[in-house]
């Protein structure tokens, strides 16, 4: 490695660096605007924001790198051509290709790191992400029983409070609405009391102070209009209601370590022969079932026995005794929607079946096409930095954006195409790199011969030749 090499990566690994942060946050940003509702009220402990996030981030890795890539090698290019560097590298007798040797090696070594990646640790990541999502979004909001409005996040429970001292425990005007199955109610009225949760959380604890308790009692008569009720007073009493549901659950990872976005490479190859022989052990249910009904053979010959056939030519019906008739029609009925209702069953599995192939086709191929994107942004990038011969956040960052907004929506778009089975996995998950492949062949022939990437008048040239040619013929 000579200065040149050692140059360039180290202009390179500052901006790609900063680049994959703030890639990085700005996901983390969208993925919080996505989940926002789910995250806010719940009193989470920060630790528990903090994993959720940690899970997210380790997510955005394969969306934040191809555009950090980009960003770093527009921007360094960019800064070699805006100082006149490359002018002397060239002037030099250094070809374009030698000075982005150093270059094209650290982009194939990031398509590597992020194939790893993507293959070893996401997996697991987002494992543990969708957990954590799934405890959080099933936790009940933070208790926060606010003075003059209905809380009814207990169940059987409502609550409304007159008002509240500022230490959150002294409470007035307390009526607690208990729900004991559907016709039978219990009220608690109170002037004044206070309100304590247990230690562990488990519970919430009312001590109620001057009040009166309502309980309808269950009719012994049905349809009477009256309903008997007890009414007592009491000087104290002390309410307790389950908070377990306010509690984060813990869900086990095994309900969703089979997810085919939980998978690596090898696991999802064998995933997918593992559901092509069940759908092939579908199909060969299928025909020897049908078969067995709508065919009579004899002697291996679908034909019908002789004692069977009429000589006048009459159908099978009429061969059928007349008091007969009904009992077989019905059972005939009943048997061909049987099979018909069997055959829909086999038929949705399949169909079913085939989504599951072709979802897990689509991540497979994801894993590749997406590390690869890293590779050939840098024969993006490099060529056109060093064609707009700007540095710095500006242009580059504005050039950058636009090409990775269209790599994202060429990707998205291919995906969404496989995945309702308007084309297949491999053409919708890698028709973002078939576009961007021959884009970057083409920036980096033109950055070579330092020509720019729409000459005008080479274009107009080649029109008038054009026009000159068809005349010609006519």
């Amino acid at each position: 490695m000579n200065k040149i090499d050692k140059y360039i990566i180290k202009s390179f690994l500052g901006p790609f660096f900063i680049s994959f942060i703030i890639a990085l946050i700005i996901f983390l940003m969208i993925f919080l605007w996505k989940y926002i509702e789910d995250l806010v009220g719940k009193g989470l402990e920060w630790w528990v924001i903090l994993k959720l996030l940690f899970y997210a981030s380790a997510n955005m890795v394969p969306l934040s790198l191809p555009i950090a890539v980009l960003l770093a090698c527009i921007m360094t290019y960019g800064n070699l051509g805006e100082r006149f560097e490359l002018a002397a590298f060239k002037s030099a007798g250094i070809s374009m290709f030698r000075f982005m040797r150093s270059t094209v090696v650290i982009g194939l070594l990031i398509a590597i790191s992020a194939f790893l990646f993507s293959n070893y640790i996401l997996p697991s990541a987002y494992l543990k992400f969708v957990v954590t999502l799934v405890d959080i979004t099933k936790q009940k909001p933070a208790l926060n029983i606010k003075p003059n409005e209905f809380y009814n996040e207990i169940e059987n429970y409502s609550i409304i409070i007159g008002g509240k001292s500022d230490d959150n425990v002294t409470i007035q005007e307390v009526t607690i609405y208990e729900e004991l199955d559907k016709s039978n109610d219990n009220v608690l009225i109170a002037e004044s009391g206070k309100m304590q949760t247990t230690s562990d959380n488990q519970n919430l604890v009312f001590t109620l102070y001057h009040g009166k308790q309502y309980e309808e009692l269950n009719s012994q008569v049905k349809n009477k209009k009256s309903r008997e009720h007890v009414r007592m007073n009491f000087d104290q009493w002390e309410k307790t209601l389950d908070l377990s549901g306010f509690q984060m659950t813990h869900t086990s990872e095994e309900l969703y370590s089979n997810h085919y976005k939980m998978l690596n490479v090898q696991q999802l190859t064998t995933a997918i022969d593992s559901l092509h022989n069940y759908e092939i052990r579908q199909k060969s249910t299928l025909e020897p079932t049908l078969r067995s009904h709508y065919y009579l053979s004899r002697g291996g010959s679908n034909q019908l026995p002789d004692t069977l056939k009429s000589e006048s030519g009459n159908s099978f019906l009429n061969l059928i005794p007349a008091e007969n008739k009904y009992a077989v029609i019905k059972g005939s009925l009943q048997t061909v929607r049987s099979l018909s209702g069997y055959s829909n069953q086999i038929v949705l599995r399949m169909h079913l079946t085939e989504d599951k192939i072709r979802d897990h086709w689509i991540e497979w191929h994801r894993k590749f096409t997406l590390s690869l994107a890293c590779f050939l942004f840098v024969f993006v990038g490099a060529p056109l930095g060093s064609i707009i011969r700007k540095g710095g956040f500006g242009l580059p960052v504005l050039f950058s954006i636009f090409i990775f907004i269209f790599f994202y929506i060429l990707n998205i778009s291919g995906e969404k195409m496989a995945e309702q089975n308007f084309v297949t996995p491999f053409v919708g998950m890698w028709l973002s790199i078939f576009v961007i492949a021959p884009i970057s062949y083409f920036l980096t022939i033109k950055a070579k011969n330092d020509a720019p990437v729409i000459d005008g008048e080479q274009y107009r040239n080649k029109l008038v030749h054009l026009k000159n040619f068809i005349f010609r013929k006519k």
